[in-house]
């Protein structure tokens, strides 16, 4: 079971939960083309990553009802511990919709992942892998490929008084892939179904405070048609107090994630003895000052506390200190750019190692 365990954890990367309060009553109609560059160093010890990506998204309102966009991250990644280790290439094309009902109280997403990316990859692009899909690094393009994925889902609104209540559901479709270049392996992750719950109290006319509750349940991973592993099922749970000022504003998040025991095997699935996954909390402030009226800058603090799991390994505590802005140079042309340094520890294994970090996020977005 152990055995199944370790190579299977590279695959289990979660879907994106869709919290329920969305912002119906502000869909707009807008097509626009974004794109930046990324830049994302760690160093731990002796051992250094990093990875530039390139995120391009392409937005596309059909009409004041329905919105369409496509999204895809090209990244290139290297892994230098006692030898330098690269990963890169295309990745996967994501195109996701929304239609909003006429009585704008109901949302309906679909999606599609296409496998147009590199998932295919041998035993030195597996170790960059593996590094890429640690949480507490929270890399831009975590993986390049994977199967055909079809997701849909729903949200629903109601105002009351000061509330905005909501509630949403979502399915996603996992298809599978072939992993290993070099082993003639079939993959296919667990289907996802998740349900989330949340609720926005306007405090004053400037100040709000949303609440969010998601739970995801995975279904089981099979490698060549046999049950291999499957996830632990997940709850999130995150709130967010926006305070809105006419010159300075601020933004605070909360988030935890708390996962159960996975299940391993080789066609009856055992879960395990002691829970693998250990509770992730992130703490952020952002304020964002108006300069002018096309030029805004901010400034974030944030917080990453991963606890250790029950087998006193995969804990992190990093914390990070920034700032960036965006400024509008035209009525369709806009520029931005964020940078933020980290520090901190990761257990690695057996120990405790000092953990440092760069990231630099800046591009353009255009209005059509």
């Amino acid at each position: 079971m152990n055995r199944w365990f370790y190579i299977l954890m590279i695959f289990l990367f979660p879907c994106s939960v869709t919290f329920s309060q969305v912002g119906i009553q502000s869909f707009q109609q807008y097509r626009t083309l974004s794109a930046k560059v990324g830049y994302q160093y760690w160093n731990a010890g002796d051992d250094q990553v990093e990875q530039m990506s390139i995120p391009v998204t392409f937005a596309y309102s059909v009409n004041d009802q329905l919105k369409l966009d496509v999204i895809t991250s090209p990244a290139f990644s290297t892994l230098i511990t006692q030898t330098e280790t690269k990963l890169g290439g295309m990745s996967d094309t994501r195109i996701r919709g929304s239609y909003l009902f006429n009585n704008e109280v109901m949302l309906l997403t679909f999606g599609v992942n296409l496998p147009l990316g590199k998932s295919s990859l041998d035993q030195e692009e597996y170790t960059v892998a593996n590094i890429l899909a640690t949480h507490a690094l929270n890399f831009q393009s975590p993986l390049l490929g994977q199967g055909l994925d079809v997701s849909t889902g729903f949200v629903m609104v109601q105002n009351w008084n000061d509330l905005v209540l909501g509630f949403g559901a979502g399915f996603l479709y996992r298809g599978s892939y072939e992993p290993f270049s070099d082993y003639d392996f079939n993959y296919n992750p667990g289907d996802e179904f998740s349900i989330s719950g949340g609720v926005d109290y306007f405090v004053s006319r400037d100040d709000k405070l949303m609440i969010d509750v998601s739970y995801t349940i995975y279904g089981k991973d099979q490698a060549n048609d046999i049950q291999v592993f499957k996830s632990g099922n997940r709850l999130t749970l995150q709130a967010l107090w926006v305070m809105e000022r006419e010159f300075l504003s601020w933004v605070f998040l909360a988030r935890n994630r708390i996962q159960g025991k996975n299940q391993a095997g080789s066609g009856e699935l055992i879960p395990e003895r002691q829970n693998s996954n250990g509770n992730e909390f992130e703490l952020s402030a952002t304020g964002l000052y108006k300069l002018n009226p096309a030029t805004r800058v901010t400034g974030v603090i944030e917080s990453r506390i991963y606890s250790n799991n029950a087998y006193d390994i995969g804990g992190a505590t990093i914390f990070g200190l920034g700032g960036g802005g965006d400024r509008r140079l035209t009525d369709r042309f806009y520029i931005d750019v964020d940078l933020r340094y980290y520090f901190g520890s990761i257990n690695a294994a057996t120990e405790s190692v000092g953990l440092s970090g760069f990231q630099a996020l800046g591009g353009f977005k255009f209005y059509m």
